[in-house]
């Protein structure tokens, strides 16, 4: 279960042995690595763990200091997204304008999403990692539009319920002072896809997982009594006015649907404690 534990010896407080370490960093991680960055500024983002399924070969891994990916190129959107969030993401950058952007760093031979490949089609652009969260530069905002950092969601939910959720994560940041570690993606189990042209799938459901913070606090921090939110939420018309809180679920529950493994770098029994605990809203 702990696939990705050089990422807690370097996160966890061995930051003296990041030179020796980084080198080996890439052939640790799940899949295939998309792009090699210059730093180490990724990590961050997934201090509590890279996602890992049985089946690597279409999670393709894209690390940018603004959040870390695996991009499935034969559903044309990410597995899952992964990124650190607090008050520090947050700034007076204006919102990007104009169209989404293919993403530079995709392989030649990958399949080119585009903008207009959503336009008519009924579905939103939804970001994954929310423009908002990414507004202390340019740079972080436009990020943001990266068609890899999309994922196709009803109006209903990406205006509504989705963006409700969002808006609770941000006030968990900005007036609780916490840092959330995020995971975001889609569930996949039917062949739905966008327009029906079998370019871009889209998803029954959409999930996040928070595992919540004070800031200032490492991972080593984690234990039984920290707070961990997961939600699915119905990729449907008709929950625009519906509470988030309806849709808490547990971290457990999104693994079972996904196939996917989270939380990766906490020792197995604190892991199997929190992803089966859940969240109360009072």
């Amino acid at each position: 279960m702990n696939k990705c534990y050089w990422i807690k010896k370097i996160c966890g407080g061995w930051f003296l042995t990041l030179a020796f370490s980084y080198s080996s960093a890439f052939s640790q991680l799940p899949g295939n690595l998309v792009h090699t960055p210059a730093d180490s500024s990724w990590m961050v983002h997934v201090v509590a763990g890279v996602p890992f399924d049985d089946d690597p070969s279409d999670d393709n891994i894209i690390l940018r200091p603004q959040y870390v990916l695996s991009y499935c190129n034969t559903k044309g959107t990410a597995n899952w997204v992964a990124w650190e969030l607090n008050s520090s993401w947050f700034g007076d950058t204006p919102r990007r304008k104009g169209k989404f952007l293919i993403d530079p760093l995709l392989p030649d031979t990958f399949s080119r999403i585009k903008h207009d490949d959503y336009t008519h089609s009924g579905f939103d652009r939804g970001h994954i990692v929310r423009s908002e969260e990414r507004t202390a530069s340019e740079e972080d905002n436009r990020s943001t539009f990266y068609m890899t950092n999309v994922m196709p969601q009803t109006p209903d939910l990406n205006q509504g319920v989705w963006l409700k959720f969002e808006l609770f994560c941000e006030d968990l940041c900005k007036k609780d002072n916490k840092t959330l570690y995020v995971y975001s993606g889609g569930v996949f189990h039917s062949d739905s896809t966008v327009k029906g042209e079998g370019k871009i799938a889209v998803p029954d459901s959409c999930f996040k997982i928070i595992l919540v913070l004070d800031q200032g606090q490492g991972i080593e921090s984690v234990n039984t009594s920290s707070t961990v939110i997961a939600v699915m939420m119905p990729n449907t018309e008709g929950v625009r006015r519906d509470s988030w809180k309806q849709f808490i679920t547990t971290v457990r529950k999104i693994e079972q649907s996904t196939g996917y493994n989270f939380f990766s770098t906490l020792d197995e029994e604190l892991q199997d404690y929190l992803e089966n605990k859940m969240f109360f809203y009072d």
